[in-house]
């Protein structure tokens, strides 16, 4: 068979409705996963397939895997939280001169080398450090920042100024 005969099968299965493993149990042929998510990610399903699918997560033999994955995700997210924290009292410690450095290499990766100095990021912790050490190693007092931010429609212009202006703790005017 080939290549492209097993791809039409698969995406044909899929528009049926099966989930994957499904697909791999009717196929002639050993797939993965991963290659049948590919080969069909732009099929959409109906309503009662989506349903029939989520009544084998929850149901069958899937439910363990399902309960597996959620407790895996719990973990992972805990570790992540746990070194994001220990991570921020390590920077909150630093020394003047450790400040200057891993400000220093923070502005060679993230920062803006061409008309001003600025930094351009979306990950608050980064931005607050970024501000305390504009602050407390070059002295910068707060009338000499300019703050730009990209706001897209839909979004509640008033609630991001407020929440940015609490991280660089600089008032929304």
């Amino acid at each position: 068979m080939k290549n492209w005969e097993k791809k039409e099968l698969v995406r044909d299965l899929r528009g049926q409705g099966f989930s994957y493993k499904e697909i791999g149990q009717k196929t002639p042929f050993t797939i993965s996963k991963s290659t049948v998510s590919d080969w069909c990610k732009d099929i959409e399903l109906t309503s009662v397939q989506k349903e029939r699918l989520n009544d084998l997560f929850r149901d069958g033999n899937y439910r363990g895997r399902l309960a597996g994955s959620k407790a895996t995700q719990m973990r992972r997210q805990k570790e992540v939280d746990d070194i994001k924290e220990k991570a921020r009292l390590e920077i909150d410690s630093l020394t003047r001169d450790k400040l200057k450095l891993a400000g220093l290499m923070l502005y060679w990766a993230e920062g803006n080398k061409k008309h001003h100095v600025g930094v351009s990021n979306s990950d608050p912790e980064m931005i607050r450090f970024v501000m305390k050490w504009f602050r407390e190693i070059y002295g910068v007092p707060d009338a000499k920042f300019k703050v730009y931010l990209n706001i897209h429609s839909g979004q509640n212009e008033l609630q991001i100024k407020e929440f940015w202006s609490d991280v660089i703790k600089l008032p929304v005017s």
